[in-house]
């Protein structure tokens, strides 16, 4: 008994350490490391480890260990903003993985091809959720992130950065599969997926937007004026940067259509209009218009903030305002109760409100009109929020600051999630930070400039803008969001059915043993 006893252990404790062990090895496929490999075979080591709980309820504990490591360093960026954020935020996180681990342990009673459609469909619904609640979601650190460098980004035109996702899922469960046993069957359900893959690859390289005419842009970015301090601790921190922005542009060699800043580069105002009358007054040193970030207060304590695109005289000639807030980093959830947490209540005295408007910001050149999709910030990490403003539009851009984060992990991961936004609408992206990182990425998602970080630089290039809508443009997440769950719904059938014919053969083996003991007995 105690051999057993120590046996039971032993295997707890390997499972343990493999649900861990796969949680960590997972964000070393993300930026800055990019070993791709890494972002199937860090799942498929979670998947192992749930798949072979004996309950339900050990299974979820296996899927949140992978979740709980996985968050913790994954958004390890965090702890540069702050330290209770930087645990708060992956304890959060992690607990979606129990889910998955949980039907990852229960689905093993069914054929290998069930289990990795069960767990795929699964871990699909669960980044679906993830994207969206509590609060305004987190998309951030999705599978098809670590693919933004790879053509396997270009299957996001086909079925988003959740599809990617959802078909990286079902590879990693099928090699979990294979790593399980049981015959050559069981590398049937690894092919189809990597198949699945390679055809949607094929598919999302089908040009599915059309070309317009192409717009010279200039990203202006500056040197930190106060590194490694927030900007609420940097007294004249926003007339230093735009003395710095002023500076990084009067001096420009060529004339582009577009000058594009970062986020806040311009001082705040009561309106747009009265922030282009302040720039009008630094001096006559705008050569194109100009598109760059401002505040405008909106009711006492709340404020607006925005990409707005000014003349080369300071006219306002167009606007959005951001409608995905930063929970914590632009609002205070609960301010009365919350507020006081951390630096939370210091760092953000005001809550940022929502906008209401999903336009793209008008250009008009000599060549043609340019139709910019923008949003601010993370919002560029959110499918949806970039869809909302990219359908109608023949260019992308985002604009933000990353002054927060002085490594580079935020600052790449943010031009990875930009990447995959252009990819899925075939569409070129500006981005555009305030302290870096900057980039021009091409309609299919490719890098075509970057800046560098934390210093002052300039990327001058054409964006080829693009008309048309991609299949993820036009349907959006829903088709992938169906298919899994009738994926899910079909499984959960199959699953019933197997459990209630496992409760009958067991039922009619315990008859015939009775029969047979009763035969047994002396008359």
């Amino acid at each position: 008994m105690r051999n057993a006893a120590t046996s039971t252990e032993r295997r707890r404790s390997a499972l343990v350490v493999a649900a861990l062990i796969g949680g960590c090895v997972t964000p070393l496929a993300f930026a800055p490391t990019r070993w791709l490999p890494l972002i199937v075979v860090g799942p498929a080591l979670g998947l192992w480890a749930a798949a072979q709980a004996k309950t339900g309820r050990a299974g979820a504990v296996y899927g949140a260990l992978y979740g709980w490591s996985f968050s913790l360093l994954a958004f390890r960026w965090m702890f540069e903003l702050d330290v209770v954020a930087g645990l708060v935020l992956p304890a959060i996180q992690g607990c979606f993985w129990a889910a998955i681990g949980a039907v990852a342990a229960v689905a093993t009673r069914l054929k290998p091809g069930w289990w990795v459609c069960a767990v795929s469909a699964t871990w699909t619904l669960t980044e679906a959720t993830r994207a969206r609640f509590p609060l305004s979601g987190f998309e951030w650190g999705q599978l098809s992130m670590a693919t933004a460098d790879v053509p396997v980004r270009q299957a996001s035109a086909v079925v988003g950065a959740l599809g990617v996702s959802g078909m990286l899922a079902a590879v990693a469960a099928g090699m979990a599969a294979v790593a399980l046993g049981g015959g050559r069957r069981r590398w049937v359900p690894l092919a189809m997926s990597v198949g699945l893959i390679a055809a949607t690859v094929g598919l999302g390289a089908v040009r599915w937007t059309a070309p317009d005419h192409g717009v010279a842009v200039t990203v202006v970015q500056v040197a930190d004026p106060c590194p490694d301090a927030f900007a609420q601790d940097c007294p004249g921190y926003t007339a230093e940067l735009l003395r710095r922005y002023v500076a990084g542009t009067r001096d420009l060699r060529t004339r582009p259509d577009l000058i594009v800043w970062g986020e806040d580069a311009l001082p705040g105002a009561d309106t747009l209009d009265e922030v282009g009358t302040r720039l009008a007054e630094v001096g006559d040193f705008l050569p194109a218009p100009l598109l760059a970030g401002a505040g405008t207060p909106t009711a006492p304590g709340r404020f607006l903030r925005w990409a707005a695109l000014f003349d080369d005289d300071g006219t306002l000639l167009d606007g959005y305002a951001k409608r995905v807030p930063v929970p914590f980093g632009e609002y205070v959830p609960l301010r009365a109760l919350l507020g006081g947490i951390s630096q939370v209540g210091r760092l953000v005295p005001k809550d940022l409100e929502a906008g209401r408007d999903e336009s793209p910001i008008v250009l008009r050149t000599n060549s043609g009109t340019a139709r910019l999709g923008t949003v601010v910030s993370w919002e560029v990490t959110f499918s949806r929020a970039v869809r909302a403003v990219g359908t109608h539009a023949n260019g992308l851009a985002t604009l933000t600051t990353v002054a927060s984060y002085s490594t580079s992990a935020a600052a790449d991961q943010l031009l990875d999630a930009a990447q995959l936004r252009a990819a899925e609408h075939q569409k070129p992206m500006v981005v555009a930070a305030t302290t870096g990182r900057s980039a021009l990425i091409g309609p299919t998602g490719e890098m075509e400039a970057t800046s560098a970080l934390s210093r002052a630089d300039r990327l001058t290039g054409t964006l080829h803008l693009r008309n048309g809508l991609t299949p993820y443009a036009r349907f959006g997440e829903l088709p992938v969001v169906l298919v899994a769950a009738v994926a899910a719904l079909t499984v959960g059938i199959a699953w019933r059915r197997t459990t209630t014919a496992d409760a009958g053969s067991s039922a009619s083996a315990s008859v015939v043993d009775d029969r047979r003991a009763a035969d047994a007995m002396p008359r």
